[in-house]
């Protein structure tokens, strides 16, 4: 009975350090070594790290390839969103989108970075013969598309360098830009005018026009943009849609509480 006690307290023991190193992160502290962990809860690092190893191997904790830190997984918003199922970003741009949708006709995205790539997470509008075949949950490379253009250029430095360390960067289509120094100054100039243009860079005969999504904290959390065909979506109506886009992504970045807007 003893034996029985003893390691129920030992497992709990371990319980509790795992979830307060969970806490140990924050908005002013994303990221955090080891060693930092070890100091703040005052336990020997050779327990943290075994606790980190296994909260990282289950996507509760994600390793910084650049600065080898740990920040919080994206396990966690799975589990976020069992529990905040209202308050999901989805559920916000949705009537955004809709409307977005009837006023052009064309297919409306919101899209999230992960790694170097971005994963549509909602998609509105449909109805047109032609169109583009994308569905929730799909991905695409994050340099070749409007919306992972916009994610990519409100990043940190060093964030970016990792997103260009994960492998080389593909021509989807004879309009990829695909060249680290054109990548970095097309970044640049998305981040000055705030949107973005996908000229057929993703994929052939398709072009959109995207924007951020910022949150409270003025990070980009996501981007929208409206995709159509290319004989649909002349230079001058991009041009047209480009201030629509922009606007209704600071509508949506104002339900969420950005001060930036």
């Amino acid at each position: 009975m003893f034996h029985i006690e003893r390691q129920m307290k030992t497992t709990l023991s371990s319980i509790q350090r795992a979830l307060r190193t969970l806490q140990t992160f924050s908005a002013d502290q994303p990221e955090l070594g080891v060693t930092e962990i070890s100091k703040i809860l005052g336990v020997h690092k050779s327990s943290i790290s075994r606790i980190i190893s296994t909260l990282a191997s289950e996507g509760f904790l994600e390793q910084n390839s650049v600065n080898k830190k740990y920040r919080l997984g994206l396990k966690l918003v799975d589990l976020g969103n069992l529990v905040l199922n209202r308050y999901d970003l989805r559920d916000h741009v949705r009537p955004f989108m809709e409307e977005l949708g009837k006023r052009t006709g064309e297919i409306v995205h919101v899209a999230i970075l992960e790694k170097n790539e971005i994963v549509y997470i909602e998609k509105q509008g449909e109805g047109q013969t032609l169109t583009v075949s994308t569905k929730i949950g799909g991905r695409s490379p994050a340099h070749a598309s409007g919306m992972g253009k916009v994610l990519l250029a409100y990043i940190l430095p060093e964030e970016l360098k990792a997103v260009f360390s994960f492998g080389p960067m593909v021509k989807c289509t004879p309009f990829t830009i695909n060249e680290k120094p054109k990548i970095l100054k097309e970044l640049k100039k998305i981040r000055k005018q705030g949107f973005a243009y996908d000229n057929e860079e993703s994929f052939q005969g398709i072009r959109c026009v995207a924007a951020p999504i910022f949150n409270s904290n003025g990070k980009v959390i996501a981007a929208l943009s409206i995709t159509a065909p290319k004989q649909r979506m002349g230079h001058q109506r991009m041009k047209d849609l480009k201030k629509l886009i922009v606007e209704t992504a600071q509508s949506i970045s104002r339900q969420t509480g950005a001060y930036r807007i």
